[in-house]
């Protein structure tokens, strides 16, 4: 395709936008993308904020499966750029280009109404039943639109439900009767299932590729997504950490109890409780366990606890179960019960795997939940190997792009992450003019962030920060430790001040935007996805290099492994979240700012290098007097 016909001056983009400019860097990714595609090659290609990426990658996604049959598949890990995907960049093609293309969304099962879950709550008279006084009007708003919705998707609704009234009205891939629930003609996901199949371009996550990518690999049928030629990987640089994620397992006590519900229905009460206590007995020891000098960041020895007459139950309830199913003469129940007889080995399974350390390549270890349960977690250290062979050995073409991917220039921590094979690389040009836009401030006599003056120094020059901006900051922290200094000694400063977790993420961020003035405090969730463009966010302030934690299991197993650890895997990471966080500043032409960064090691450590050559071409200042300087020049 002539990639100038559309992004090119005097092409269809320049006759749909007034005072349209084209973007190089659209230009030049979307040209390396019909390539790609073309030459049935893989490709990465970072394209900072402002190149027009989704748009980039759309046109010749959509050129080829409209013109050479190709069967597209765009992949985010936010619901943000989902809807973005479906709700306005597709729509705008599909008016402006002369190709007719078909296009669809599809989400994990949770994320649809369940028709058996919602009538036979509705059967039981359980309908309007309340775990928190407070969710009364949210759960006669999620009735009434699951007595009329169409589609059964929960962004429908006005708000995002709370998992307690939710889970009331949604199953999970575990839980779906699938070709044995009555009301399959009429399920919501199976609709939206079937309209993908049909399209030419399937919008999705990471979870669903993933889900697929495992069926397949079981079964060889594609039975989660359709086929499909191309694969776009939008924030690519997610991508393993939500494999890592996807391919472990997370148990409590909460999954037996699920699990053996069904024994109450069948009169095994008794059988109920024995199974339950052995549960409780067994995360009870876990727990005693996990806050024993005996246990240090994940489990090391196998069989800390005994598990093995847990499984052996577990064993029994499955009989039970799949005895029950082939005597009942109701279909929901019969359906219900070799499920749960399912789930009843799948439990017993990853608890065994876990316990024994069965598998070298998974990491285990133990964490509380948010209501302080203990929570079982096993994930693989590496996806590398089964992404390569079930995702990029298996797909023509597979184009992984962000505005983040490159290290020192180098896409070498990303490839071995990812197990991508030989494959074009291309970082294509910001749309920004940084050195006349942006200035980056290391402060003079910074302690050691381990030093324990540290949170004191870094709420101290936070404030004095506040002042010279006259509020207009972005805070972003890698600890709570540090949030909670800094919000102590700013609480009173004059300006609002919106702290992580008094207010949702969404809710946040809305009300910093509108007010100019106000300040924002927040820690790993904030370093992505906030976009503030103009003078509202004017500085950002970066407490410390965001270097993963040495609590985290997956690094404590790598380190152990590899001599050159910190090199391999501790520093690339930490440079993307860097460059995640430092592109929260500038979000468009006429933006002006400073990025604060309060750790020294920035200036004094070699390593700093690979940080400062990972961003783009910046002024620089060690005296903090040059934040005022800086923005009343850009005013």
């Amino acid at each position: 395709m002539d990639i100038n016909q559309v992004f090119g001056q005097g092409g269809l983009l320049s006759r749909y936008f007034e005072d349209y400019v084209p973007r190089p860097g659209q230009l030049e990714l979307a040209q390396a993308v019909d390539e790609a595609i073309g030459n049935k090659e893989h490709l990465l290609v970072e394209a900072p904020t402002g190149t027009g990426k989704s748009i980039g990658y759309s046109v010749p996604a959509i050129y080829h499966a409209a013109q050479r049959g190709k069967r597209i598949l765009l992949v985010t890990s936010s619901i943000a750029l989902q809807e973005q995907l479906v709700e306005k960049d597709l729509p705008l093609l599909a008016d402006l280009l002369p190709w007719d293309f078909t296009s669809a969304l599809l989400k994990g099962r949770n994320n649809y109404l369940c028709y058996n879950k919602f009538y036979q709550e509705e059967a039981q008279g359980t309908l309007d039943y309340l775990e928190e006084p407070e969710d009364v009007t949210k759960l006669q708003t999620i009735i009434s639109w699951a007595r009329r919705t169409k589609l059964g998707d929960v962004s429908e609704l006005p708000f995002e439900p709370p998992y307690r009234l939710w889970r009331r009205f949604s199953t999970t891939s575990e839980e779906c009767k699938k070709n044995d629930c009555s009301f399959r003609e009429d399920c919501c996901g199976y609709k939206a299932r079937a309209a993908a199949k049909e399209a030419d371009l399937v919008v999705c996550n990471y979870h669903l590729l993933f889900a697929h990518l495992q069926v397949r690999e079981n079964t060889e049928q594609d039975l989660i997504l359709p086929p499909f030629e191309v694969a776009i990987l939008d924030e690519a640089h997610k991508a393993a950490d939500i494999a890592r994620d996807f391919f472990g397992f997370r148990l409590t006590q909460g999954s037996y109890r699920s699990v053996l519900r069904l024994l109450l229905h069948l009169g095994e009460k008794t059988f109920h409780e024995q199974v339950m206590r052995e549960a409780e007995q067994l995360f009870t020891l876990l727990a005693k366990h996990r806050k024993s000098p005996a246990y240090r960041i994940r489990l090391r020895t196998p069989d800390i606890v005994p598990w093995e007459d847990l499984v052996c139950l577990l064993g029994e309830v499955r009989t039970v179960y799949n005895e029950a199913a082939t005597t009942t003469s109701e279909t929901d129940l019969r359906a219900e019960l070799k499920h749960a007889a399912v789930r009843c080995y799948r439990l017993a399974t990853q608890l065994q795997a876990a316990l024994t350390l069965a598998d070298p390549a998974m990491v285990t270890f133990l964490e509380e939940d948010t209501r302080k349960n203990l929570v079982l977690c096993a994930k693989p250290i590496s996806v590398a190997e089964r992404l390569r062979q079930n995702l990029f050995d298996a797909t023509d073409t597979v184009i992984a792009t962000s505005a983040t991917l490159s290290t020192g220039g180098s896409f070498e921590h990303l490839r071995e992450e990812l197990g991508i094979p030989a494959c074009r690389e291309l970082v294509v040009d910001s749309p920004f003019d940084f050195l006349q836009q942006a200035l980056l401030v290391v402060p003079e006599d910074l302690p050691e962030p381990n030093d324990p003056a540290f949170p004191a120094t870094v709420a101290h020059i936070f404030a004095d920060i506040l002042e010279l901006a006259e509020g207009r900051t972005l805070g972003l922290f890698t600890s709570y430790r540090n949030l909670n200094a800094v919000y102590e000694r700013i609480r009173s400063c004059g300006y609002r001040v919106l702290r992580q977790g008094d207010l949702p993420r969404t809710a946040l961020v809305e009300e910093f935007r509108k007010d100019v003035s106000s300040v924002l405090l927040g820690t790993e969730s904030f370093w992505t996805g906030i976009d503030v463009p103009g003078q509202t966010l004017s500085c950002v302030v970066i407490d410390r290099l965001p270097f993963p934690s040495p609590e985290d299991p997956v690094l404590d197993a790598i380190s152990e492994r590899d001599r050159q650890w910190f090199t391999h895997y501790s520093l690339p990471r930490a440079v993307l979240a860097f460059k995640q966080g430092f592109g929260r500043l500038i979000r468009s032409t006429a933006d002006h700012g400073v990025v604060v960064v309060l750790d020294r090691r920035l200036i004094s450590k070699p390593y700093g290098r690979v940080f400062t050559a990972s961003l783009p071409p910046i002024l620089k200042s060690r005296h903090l007097a040059n934040v005022r300087c800086f923005l009343e020049g850009g005013a």
